[in-house]
């Protein structure tokens, strides 16, 4: 006779109840993870100018005290040529790539003061990803000159506004 016993409800399904949740559990989530892709290439560039307008923010609160108007309003311009660079898609992505290299040594460790070189490097690196043609120059104060800081924060929000 036969080696298997007889079963009232017949032959035994091949595909359990658990096993057909579980198939379309990860059919499921391989669609939702799809159009999550999708909507992420999509935005892309809009998270790359927010995640740069946060960047600008902490080297702004790393801006060393004898930093002129003129070279908050040149690091401003700098960090929004890189966005605008981003979105038309002409940014250099070797510049991008040592920028961000610069980025994480000066600013990785925590908060810290930038020296006014760093800076200039910054500035340079940002207008090197954007192929912005670099400003004329700063006139440096000099070492054991006082600059205040509320007066240049002040000069800084007169010349956005003109």
């Amino acid at each position: 006779m036969g080696s298997e016993p007889f079963s009232p409800e017949g032959p035994g399904s091949k595909w359990t109840s658990g096993s057909r949740r579980t198939l379309i559990g990860c059919g499921a989530l391989i669609v939702l993870l799809g159009i999550g892709s999708i909507v992420f290439l999509i935005k892309a560039k809009d998270l790359f100018g927010w995640m740069m307008g946060e960047l600008e923010a902490q080297v702004e609160e790393s801006l060393p005290a004898n930093i002129t108007a003129e070279e908050r309003l040149e690091l401003s311009l700098a960090f929004d040529a890189v966005v605008e660079a981003v979105q038309e898609d002409r940014a250099n992505p070797m510049a991008l790539q040592e920028l961000q290299k610069m980025l994480r040594e000066s600013l990785g460790e925590g908060p810290t003061r930038l020296s006014r070189e760093e800076v200039r490097s910054l500035i340079t690196a940002l207008d090197r990803v954007s192929g912005r043609s670099p400003s004329s120059g700063f006139e440096s104060p000099e070492a054991d000159q006082e600059i205040d800081p509320e007066a240049e924060a002040s000069q800084l929000e007169l010349q956005r506004s003109q």
